[in-house]
């Protein structure tokens, strides 16, 4: 119940502060949230959190989707691909850290621990 309670107010804060709701809450987390994984907006995760939570996802859906549109025609072999796509995965992953910190700074973004006191 604690999550809940944070989570609803960290979403409140992002929307005062002027952020639109499929920014706040991106896709890829509100459908974390519905799974039941308890897991912070990405404006208030730390910064290899959102790296790893963004690469990882980016890691898995693109290689997929490029071996089957791509690589599996040219004869790419299994390793090239996990290559590929962790270095794709990982320069998306380090992006989306970088914009989300710097936008926890310039919103001024109070730490998720102050969210769960009353």
């Amino acid at each position: 119940m604690q999550f809940r309670v944070q989570l609803d107010r960290s979403l409140a804060v992002l929307s005062q502060r002027g952020l639109s709701r499929n920014h706040a809450e991106p896709l890829l987390f509100r459908l974390l949230w519905k799974l039941g994984v308890n897991v912070r907006p990405p404006h208030f995760l730390g910064f290899a959190s959102i790296a790893l939570v963004y690469g990882g996802w980016f890691t898995g859906v693109w290689g997929v989707l490029m071996w089957m549109l791509v690589w599996s025609h040219q004869g790419v072999g299994i390793a090239g691909v996990a290559l590929r796509a962790l270095a794709a995965g990982a320069c998306f992953g380090l992006l989306m850290a970088w914009f989300y910190t710097r936008e926890r700074k310039e919103f001024a973004l109070p730490a998720w621990e102050a969210l769960g006191r009353e």
